[in-house]
């Protein structure tokens, strides 16, 4: 993005994030050891260093007024995953998958891991599901969806799932550095990736609309350095957080052990 290298407030010290097309990003390749060079070498770290690594990201970073904040995990069941749902509290999830069965096998452990943390699941989006060559035949180069197995697993209705394509122009738009959107908006794809954002942002919204009329919006979780956190997800307190110490929990129970 233009706005590289980074600069930091002196007051606040917060990291002004990079910007490309009204987008607002943040990156371990902006921050990393080496990023003033372009030349960030591999992040060998433990994991939870990862995760303190990430909570730095979000913390640490100015992003002001936004719509949503979305967090591209890897896959799996990591420290990255818990320090987020745990630390953040996470208004939604949104699995992603491809047609290969090892890939299914991940996806399908980080979805009991988000049914144990309490995240809900609201849509799931197969990636490199087919492509179409010139004669309009479609392929299958990774074997049969198994997008149908996954989504009786979440839990999610079959309009909650989306395929995108293997297609040229997405990694064109990659490389030239543009939205796919901006770049190619009729394709495939294109058409995809809209449908899919227009029921995040009703998903989201319903949520949140029900939480305001009496639903769950807040997150509550125990930490074990704070004590008991509720989080408030949605309504005039969003994002804010009110905390039981450690201590008045102890009171409270009588003097048991926290760890009891």
């Amino acid at each position: 993005p233009g706005s590289l290298p980074l600069r930091q407030d002196a007051q606040t010290r917060l990291l002004a994030p990079a910007e490309a097309d009204g987008v607002r990003l943040m990156s371990y390749g902006f921050v990393g050891k080496g990023a003033s060079s372009g030349a960030v070498p591999a992040a060998v770290m433990r994991g939870p260093m990862v995760g303190k690594t990430v909570g730095q990201m979000l913390s640490g970073t100015d992003w002001g007024e936004l719509d949503y904040l979305l967090v591209d995990l890897p896959p799996g069941t990591g420290d990255v995953h818990l320090t987020l749902s745990q630390t953040y509290g996470l208004s939604a999830a949104v699995l992603v998958t491809t047609p290969q069965r090892l890939s299914t096998v991940d996806v399908l452990k980080g979805v009991d891991m988000l049914r144990e943390l309490g995240v809900p699941m609201i849509s799931l989006v197969e990636n490199m599901a087919h492509f179409t060559d010139d004669t309009g035949r479609t392929h299958l180069p990774f074997g049969g969806s198994q997008l149908e197995a996954v989504r009786r697993h979440a839990g999610l209705r079959e309009s909650d799932t989306f395929r995108l394509p293997i297609e040229p122009q997405v990694g064109e738009a990659v490389d030239a550095g543009s939205p796919l959107q901006l770049l190619t908006s009729q394709s495939e794809s294109a058409h995809a990736l809209r449908a899919a954002a227009r029921h995040l942002v009703v998903a989201i919204g319903e949520r949140q609309h029900g939480a305001a009329a009496g639903g769950s919006g807040s997150h509550l979780r125990y930490d074990p350095k704070r004590g008991l956190v509720l989080r408030v997800l949605s309504g005039d307190h969003e994002g804010r957080e009110f905390v039981l110490s450690k201590a008045a929990l102890h009171a409270l129970r009588g003097g048991a052990g926290a760890g009891d």
